[in-house]
């Protein structure tokens, strides 16, 4: 099934969303729900003590219009009492109805009895000399009393409604922090299955674009049929067509190669021929333009040879006549040699030599390998600079460093320094031409040797290109002093 990666993303931000609707919906179902179980009972609580204190001062109200009128016997003071009793006793029917408890129906019918008694009390103190004003206020404090109760007994009632509030709000809370705990959880686990399904396929073909950009052409397998599996089916389609492109433009080139060497031969001949004097006397400018028909066609040869040994090369054709080869005394003419070419630039070659193993190689391509690294340092060192040849044992076998004082290259370049036809950027700032090949020949020759060839640089100050070559097998780096050679 293709699904794009814009559906990946909706999905995976729709789970995450999903979820922190369906916590948020559980938090506010469960605070409504425990809000609801106690607000009723909280109303009528509150409700109680309402009444319950409105009472009180209606009871002192008939207790003041009961005492004017047993001690004046005053008609209108009756009547109030008479009123205030009506009031009280709508407000006690107004209290039964929010009342909850066992007791407090029990309290409230004990108020109702003294209420009653007094009420036939007030009228019997005029038929009945000998009832105390005492009695009478004996009962209303007992119906204050009991009113009293009923307000303690409420403020109870709320006190452990907000202690089963705060217990269930607690409880809720306690859920909803493991709930937010088990969505955060889902939302990393989601996030990282996004980026790994965004980042793994970026970051294969960014190392695939770097293979190619070094002249590895190659295909990903596919692995996915989402926006990610077509675009890596593009990648594949450029990649197949850039490969052809590179075999088609090296097949031409090794035409041209060889269609070069038999022209090369013939003006090489007549090179020699006119050089000789064979057909009459030159003159001093006819010897000069010679010389620059010679180092150009040397130049040509050189390119040519090259090419023709990196295409061998890639085409396994080319034969490695591996024996135990002892370094020093390889590299040892071939300085020499540089010497006699950077001499011209005033350039110093050093060698510096350390004890090292005899290694197993051919030795006409280490010659091949340390006169391109030798030729490329003398060519972009300028006047009056230095270039050192380090020889020292390494983990496998033996190491050889060219270190020169020249132009240096981009880090940005150094990766791409051993790939085909490819030239630093600031080649150009000096008056050399390249071709691009030298060190592609290098790094083939030393792969087929089953060694390694690295570089590193800095713009301004210099180049280091390292080879390092596998020992012979049963040989032993003798030990010993550093050997220097410097020249003149």
């Amino acid at each position: 099934m293709k699904v794009s990666l814009s559906w990946k993303l909706a999905i995976g931000f729709g789970i995450i969303a999903a979820a922190l609707i369906l916590v948020t919906g559980f938090i506010l179902i469960s605070l409504d729900s425990a809000s609801t179980a106690v607000t009723p009972t909280l109303v009528a609580d509150v409700a109680t003590i309402d009444k319950a204190r409105g009472l009180h001062e209606l009871l002192n109200e008939e207790e003041r219009n009961a005492q004017k009128f047993l001690v004046t016997r005053d008609p209108a003071y009756l009547r109030m009492y008479s009123r205030t009793r009506l009031l009280a006793l709508d407000r006690l029917d107004s209290l039964e109805t929010v009342l909850n408890d066992t007791i407090e129906f029990a309290t409230l019918d004990e108020i109702r009895r003294v209420h009653a008694w007094l009420d036939e009390a007030i009228p019997a103190r005029t038929r009945q000399p000998h009832l105390r004003n005492g009695q009478i206020m004996d009962s209303l404090d007992i119906a204050h009393s009991g009113l009293d109760l009923l307000v303690v007994l409420n403020q109870n009632a709320i006190a452990r409604s907000v202690a089963t509030v705060e217990k269930h709000t607690t409880a809720i809370l306690e859920k909803a922090t493991t709930l937010l705990l088990s969505v955060l959880a889902l939302t990393i686990i989601v996030a990282f299955f996004i980026t790994i399904s965004v980042s793994a396929p970026l970051a294969r073909l960014r190392k695939s674009t770097e293979r190619i950009a070094r002249g590895d052409f190659h295909t990903i397998p596919v692995r996915a049929h989402d926006d990610f599996g077509m675009l890596v089916q593009s990648f594949n389609t450029m990649s197949e067509r850039l490969r052809r492109i590179d075999e088609y433009k090296a097949d031409v080139m090794q035409q041209i190669s060889h269609e070069l060497r038999t022209p090369l031969q013939a003006i090489y001949a007549i090179y020699y021929m006119l050089a000789e004097q064979v057909a009459g006397p030159l003159n001093d400018r006819q010897r000069t333009l010679l010389t620059a028909i010679r180092d150009n066609i040397d130049q040509l040869s050189t390119f040519s040879n090259q090419f023709l040994d990196l295409a061998k090369i890639e085409a396994g054709m080319m034969e490695f006549h591996r024996q135990p080869v002892d370094l020093l005394s390889v590299i040892t003419p071939i300085i020499n040699n540089a010497r006699l070419i950077a001499s011209q630039k005033e350039i110093s070659i050093g060698l510096a030599a350390q004890a090292v193993p005899k290694i197993s190689a051919d030795p006409d391509k280490v010659v091949m390998v340390l006169n391109n690294l030798l030729s490329n340092a003398v060519k972009f060192t300028p006047q009056g600079g230095n270039i050192t040849v380090t020889l020292s044992p390494c983990e496998d076998g033996a190491r050889i460093a060219v270190k020169d004082s020249g132009i240096g290259i981009d880090p940005e370049d150094v990766p791409r320094l051993f790939t085909k036809f490819f030239q630093a950027k600031n080649v150009s700032q000096i008056n050399v031409k390249g071709t691009g090949v030298g060190l592609a020949l290098v790094k083939a020759i030393v792969d087929g040797h089953g060694g390694r060839v690295f570089a590193a640089s800095a713009v301004g100050q210099g180049s280091t290109f390292t080879v390092e070559l596998p020992a012979e097998p049963r040989t032993v780096a003798a030990a010993g002093a550093t050997i220097q050679h410097r020249s003149i």
